[in-house]
């Protein structure tokens, strides 16, 4: 069963009593602890994990209700670290793996030996293999972010077609403000 959607992201007609139970229920739920835009230390020499981490914490901070909290960090962590291999680990080990591939390709187109050319034919095929199964993984690695995107409602559907309301932005203080304030 799909998990309960935050209240700030329903949009149909509730009662107030009905929604107040809702915003009630989910408070109880809410650990103390609040997200920051300093990604944590598990993502220290992930750089594009990093920036990532910063950027989602940012779109989240600018939503009225609260669709993450503390408790989802790891789920963060992973989805974070998943993009960072999709985008940056997996493709470098492929291309790594692909010139190695047309090397050996080069190679072989001048063996006149046979054994040796056997070797190199079964060498081509086990690269290939290896290449084959980099593409698969890189299909799971796509299907678990996919996952990881919509249960963190960064995704259309995982949202319902529903954007959640921003913050009203900040008025800037007035010269009364300023007065009472002291600044």
């Amino acid at each position: 069963m799909a998990p309960r959607k935050p209240a700030a992201l329903i949009s149909r007609d509730e009662t107030k009593a009905d929604r107040q139970a809702r915003v009630d229920g989910e408070s109880a739920l809410q650990p103390a602890t609040t997200l920051t835009q300093k990604p944590p230390a598990q993502l220290l020499g992930h750089h594009v994990a990093w920036s990532h981490w910063k950027r989602l914490i940012g779109l989240y901070q600018e939503v009225e209700g609260k669709v993450v909290t503390a408790f989802d960090v790891d789920l963060l962590l992973d989805y974070c670290l998943v993009i960072e291999e999709l985008r940056v680990d997996l493709p470098k080990l492929q291309n790594m793996l692909m010139a190695t591939y047309e090397r050996l390709d080069e190679k072989s187109k001048d063996v006149v030996d046979d054994e040796t050319l056997f070797k190199l034919t079964r060498e081509l095929s086990n690269l290939a293999a290896r290449i084959q199964a980099m593409d698969a993984r890189r299909d799971r690695k796509r299907t678990l972010a996919q996952n990881l995107r919509q249960t963190l409602y960064l995704t259309p559907r995982s949202r319902a077609g529903v954007a959640p309301p921003t913050k009203p932005p900040e008025e800037p203080d007035d010269d009364m403000d300023k007065l009472l304030k002291g600044s």
